[in-house]
């Protein structure tokens, strides 16, 4: 290990190009695990010295891999790199492709100094099945703010785990969340509307099911009695008049007054609710957490920092996949339409 001076001098900019002081830069040698925190001084500058044994004290070599991150309020900025071999210069780039500066193989990036740009920070999807951090702890993995290198990043696991829990809303048809009484109209998953439209395919049919469950409050139910073709004239009618009864947990609604029936034809009853489960179950989130990692797993952009996936830590495939199965299955609301 080599314990010379290597400097890494930056001066932290806005976006506007107005010099930052007092924010705070991480500076870590990824390969030796040691760091220094430094803050920006009244004309936005710090300066790292890879060779101070305070806080360096394993020191350098060619080859090491070296992270600089800040976050500051709606702010961030990162960069890493591998430090070249003694007179060899690089060009640094920050996350948003933008250059730092030069760093020369035994001196680092001195003069000029680096420009660090901190840039508005990624709102994060709010997920509704788990957190990111309970991704993180299950798999036992950091995000990139602790391991440049190997972690995750965090936009990127929310964006897939988005993904997830629309999947998974649309194969059981429901939605799981902790929604503190805050509902969902049948629009709110991929290929429902409301109101919600159904065929009277025979004389007399009084029985109808909703696409989604549970119900939390019926709205409407409106029938149509004039012939398919014709303008549609809609009328409600409802549980309290004793026309209608429904069953919330399963979405079915019977007609119980036989002078309610809509006439036969396509679209001619009309149902406007909202529905959905107020808390996640644990079976539930374990399948959104694993199948986010198989996902990640499988992307080719990412692989590399998910080398630490093990047969201790990721579920033998078709095990996954029959435990899918079956906790689709579990929560899954058949639709069922009269034949």
């Amino acid at each position: 290990m080599v314990s010379s001076p290597l400097l890494i001098g930056l001066e932290i900019q806005q976006p506007s190009g107005t010099v930052r002081a007092n924010i705070q830069v991480v500076c870590r040698n990824e390969n030796t695990n040691q760091s220094q925190i430094l803050e920006s001084n009244d004309s936005g500058e710090v300066i790292f010295n890879l060779g101070d044994t305070e806080f360096f004290s394993k020191g350098w070599n060619v080859g090491d891999r070296v992270s600089v991150n800040s976050l500051y309020l709606g702010f961030e900025q990162s960069f890493s790199l591998t430090i070249p071999a003694l007179g060899t210069t690089i060009s640094v780039k920050d996350k948003s492709g933008t250059t730092v500066g030069s760093f020369v193989g035994g001196q680092g990036i001195t003069f000029p100094k680096g420009i660090f740009i901190l840039i508005e920070k990624a709102v994060l999807p709010a997920l509704r099945y788990y957190t990111p951090q309970e991704w993180l702890d299950y798999f036992n993995m950091v995000d990139t703010n602790t391991d440049s290198e190997n972690g995750i990043d965090l936009l990127q696991l929310t964006r897939i785990g988005e993904s997830v829990e629309q999947e998974i809303d649309s194969e059981t048809n429901t939605k799981f969340d902790s929604n503190d009484g805050s509902f969902y109209s049948p629009s709110a998953i991929e290929g429902g509307e409301s109101p919600e439209y159904h065929d009277a395919k025979y004389i007399h049919q009084n029985v109808y099911f909703t696409d989604f469950v549970p119900i939390n409050t019926l709205t409407t139910f409106e029938i149509n009695q004039v012939a398919e073709g014709g303008a549609p004239s809609w009328e409600s009618i409802t549980e309290a008049d004793n026309e209608i009864s429904v069953d919330k947990h399963t979405g079915r609604i019977k007609i119980i007054n036989s002078g309610k029936y809509a006439e036969t034809g396509a679209r001619h009853v009309r149902i406007t609710y909202v529905f959905g489960r107020s808390s996640v179950p644990k079976d539930i989130r374990m399948l959104a957490i694993v199948e986010t990692g198989r996902r990640i797993m499988g992307s080719t952009f990412i692989k590399k920092k998910i080398r630490k996936f093990d047969e201790t830590t990721f579920p033998d495939l078709n095990e996954f996949n029959t435990f899918r199965r079956r906790i689709i299955q579990k929560y899954k609301n058949v639709r069922i339409s009269p034949t």
